[in-house]
This record gives C-alpha cells, structure tokens and sequence, in this order.
C-alpha cells in the first residue's frame, strides 16, 4: 500500500479525488444541517413543553389555593377581614407549589427505576432540614407554652404567632415526600453502592452534637427545658440547611456536565411558593402592625427569601453538552492506494 498526495497524482485521478473531496464535504455539510435542525426542532418542543407544563400548574395552583383559602379557617388574628381570606388564598397556593414540587422528581425516579444524577447528600440534608421545621412549626401552633413563651419574650407579651396553618400542612408533608425520595435512593441503587458523602456524616454529627450540648446546658442553667429557644435552634439549623442542601447537587450536575436524573420543573414551582409565602408573610405583619412576625420567625423569612434568590442554583440550569460539530480540515490530506 503506498500513500499519493493529491498534488502529485494524475490529472484525471486528481479530478476524481477533487470530485470526491467534493462530495464528502457536501455530505458532511448535509448532516450538519440535519444535526442542527434536529437539535433546534427538539429545543423548541422542550420549550414548549416546559411553557405548557407552568401554564398547567399555574392554573392548578390559582384555583386549589382559592378553593382552600375560601373554606378553610382563616387566621382570628388578623383585624382585616378581608386580608383574612387573602392571606389564607396566598397562604395555601404557596402550599401547593410547594408541595407538589416534590412530585416531579418521585416520578421521574420511579419511571426510571433508579436515581442516578440525584445528589444523596441533598436527600439526607432535605429529611433533616423538614424534620426541624416540622417541630418548629407544629409547637408554634399548637404548643400553648410556647406561645405564651413567646408572646412573653416579645413585644411584651402582645408579639403575634405568624405561623399558620397552611404553614405547619406543608412541613408535615414536605417531610413525607423528602423522606419518600431518600428512601427511593435505597430502594432503586440501595445506600450500599451509593452512600452519603463523609462530610454529610460529619454535618449530622456536629448538629446532633450541638442540639445536645445546647439542651444540657440550658438544663443546667435555667432548671429546665428552654423548649422555645431549642425552637429557635432547630429553626436556625433550618436555615442553614436550605441555604447549602443545593450545594452538593449542583456540584453533581457540574461534575457530571448533564442534569439528566434531576428534575428542573421543582425550580418554578419553589420560585412561585417563595414569592407568596414572603407576600403572606409581610402582608400579614402590616395587617396587625406587628413586624416582630418577621424578626421572630427566622425560619420562614429564610425559607421564603431562599427560593427566591437561589433558584438558578438548584440545577435550573441544564449542563447537557451541546452537539458538537467537528470542522473538516483538508490541508494536507492524503489517500491510501492500493
């Protein structure tokens, strides 16, 4: 086998190499544009799919919060009666963004039967951080010590509870879904062959520890169980949890350069529950003139700015590469000849 540069050849066998060069590239160009145009095409139906699925649930979302804000009862103290019912149609919308942005990822592991692309570190962090505000909300609204307790620590015993129920419905499910999903990282990979990172180990640790340490000490100190500032440890620990529990899914995506196993559409659906509960929030601390509402419930002020400054964080962004396109570079080309 010899090698003929196209400089050199015949001119006959040079126009049939010319005519074949010629050909190959008006091929490649040809599945350029089919590559492309098949890209753009799937591009615009994934837009238009995700535009349908918003539209959906907007609407879904608009009437069940109005169905459940018209019916259920209202919060007694709130002197507006009209602010009434509006904070509890904005209270539950909230509610159900919220809480259905848990579904789309549940589907999306059980049609595909494992949850590879899903961070396990986010999983334990989302369990830990609801099993906190559950606590916390569930003894702000039902626990009458605690809300003597705080009604004495502010505004000299006139501070107002601006946790609701709406609030305390979400925690408790939000807690079954993020407890649902972690145990679907058992069921479909088993924690065996993925486990929690060292350092969710060594987070939990620490935050065992200090819940420990702190209830010892204030035993000690006071005589007894400070439950309300315990209350405001768990909501701080709360906090701390929403703000990083993203971090190690969004390294995953980065790491993987895909987002495929993560379900996105829970970015629009937390951006719209934290819009509201901030309005519902700040709303009702004008209402009743007391804006200790908001300086005394850190972890709802938190929950609803979080999703609302970090959504771009949460993996909205697809790290799927791109089909690429390899240019064609015939300086210097050579053909074998047998």
């Amino acid at each position: 086998m010899s090698v003929v540069n196209i400089a050199d050849a015949h001119p006959s066998q040079s126009l049939l190499l010319d005519y074949d060069l010629i050909s190959r590239e008006s091929d490649d160009i040809n599945d350029r544009r089919n590559l492309w145009t098949s890209f753009d095409s799937s591009s615009r139906e994934q837009s238009n799919s995700g535009r349908g699925y918003f539209l959906t649930w907007t609407s879904c979302l608009l009437l069940g919060g109005i169905l459940l804000g018209v019916t259920l009862p209202t919060n007694p103290n709130i002197p507006s009666r009209a602010w009434q019912t509006s904070s509890n149609v904005i209270g539950y919308t909230y509610f159900l963004a919220w809480s259905s942005s848990f579904y789309p990822q549940i589907i999306l592991n059980c049609k595909r039967k494992k949850t590879n692309g899903l961070s396990v570190d986010f999983c334990v962090f989302n369990v830990l951080g609801y099993i906190c505000y559950t606590v916390y909300t569930t003894n702000f609204y039902w626990n009458r010590k605690v809300i003597s307790a705080y009604k004495d620590r502010t505004s000299g015993g006139d501070g107002v509870i601006t946790v609701q129920g709406n609030d305390v419905a979400f925690s408790i499910h939000a807690l079954v879904m993020a407890s649902v999903t972690l145990c679907q990282v058992g069921v479909y990979d088993t924690f065996r062959s993925r486990p929690p990172s060292r350092k969710t180990y060594i987070i939990l640790f620490f935050v065992f520890t200090f819940c420990l340490l702190y209830t010892f000490i204030t035993w000690m100190c006071r005589g007894g169980f400070d439950l309300l500032g315990f209350l405001y440890v768990l909501g701080t620990i709360k906090v701390g949890v929403t703000i990083g529990k993203y971090i190690p899914q969004a390294f995953l995506n980065r790491s993987r350069k895909s987002t495929d196993g993560w379900n996105v559409n829970n970015v629009l659906l937390d951006l719209t529950g934290g819009v509201l509960s901030l309005i519902q929030l700040v709303g009702d601390s004008a209402a009743m003139s007391d804006w200790t509402g908001i300086t005394g419930n850190p972890a709802k002020i938190a929950l609803s700015l979080h999703y609302i400054i970090y959504p771009e964080f949460e993996g909205s962004r697809s790290y799927s590469p791109l089909p690429s396109v390899v240019s064609m570079d015939t300086s210097g080309l050579h053909l074998n000849e047998t």
